[in-house]
């Protein structure tokens, strides 16, 4: 099977370690797995990665995203691995006098567009035979802004409820669905998302405990799509 792990960075890329990554083209990873991985590095947001995965991503049976994220839900604490199944441009949308409005509300996006279920984007692919996901399974947000002030914060949770913030996923799930290619996005807990505090984080756990999960995700892959 080919299998392409996408990250915004190379340095979230356990994988890219040692490879001549350059932004926007696949590169082999050297580790000897049963399966040709490659890593693709897209830089940060939404909009390279779309733009960068769209471009190849037809050459890959199963995308693997993968990153850092911060955590809304205390269950998910620092260096914890999650797997979103659910996931949400978080501010795209309107400002109606202050109260952000997605596009569902304002009737500009039917509320059965493919691939959304209303505001929401989901993974149909994670309860299947090919691969083994024992991670918990939480609801993300996506961001083109980082939330780190206390206003900004507590808007997010109100409005999305979600468990973790990316500034990637939602993009993952949108190209993929519209794609139709299996894919899995998996994100360690850098830190807790509340007022900017880069002291509080915890990078280095974070990423070997990431890269540990995509091994062992990759390993429980025993057949082809």
């Amino acid at each position: 099977m080919n299998i392409l792990i996408v990250s915004a960075t190379a340095k979230e890329n356990g994988l890219a370690t040692g490879l001549d990554v350059k932004k926007g083209i696949p590169i082999r990873v050297k580790e000897p797995f049963n399966h040709d991985v490659d890593v693709l590095v897209t830089g940060v947001g939404a909009v390279p990665t779309t733009f960068f995965l769209t471009k190849v991503v037809e050459n890959y049976q199963l995308v693997i995203n993968i990153g850092i994220a911060g955590s809304y839900n205390p269950i998910y604490s620092i260096g914890s691995v999650v797997c979103i199944n659910e996931d949400t441009f978080g501010d795209y949308g309107i400002d109606d006098r202050g109260v952000f409005k997605s596009l569902c509300d304002v009737n500009i996006n039917a509320k059965d567009e493919f691939p959304f279920l209303g505001d929401t984007l989901n993974n149909p692919w994670l309860k299947n035979a090919l691969f083994e996901i024992k991670l918990p399974l939480v609801k993300g947000v996506t961001l083109s802004t980082a939330s780190g002030s206390e206003e900004i914060i507590r808007k997010i949770k109100e409005r999305w409820n979600a468990d973790v913030e990316t500034m990637e996923s939602a993009s993952v799930f949108y190209v993929c669905r519209l794609m139709d290619i299996k894919f899995v996005c998996l994100r360690s807990i850098s830190n807790m998302v509340e007022p900017r505090d880069r002291s509080k984080w915890d990078f280095k756990n974070s990423i070997n405990n990431l890269t540990h999960e995509v091994r062992r995700l990759i390993n429980s892959i025993t057949s082809d799509c």
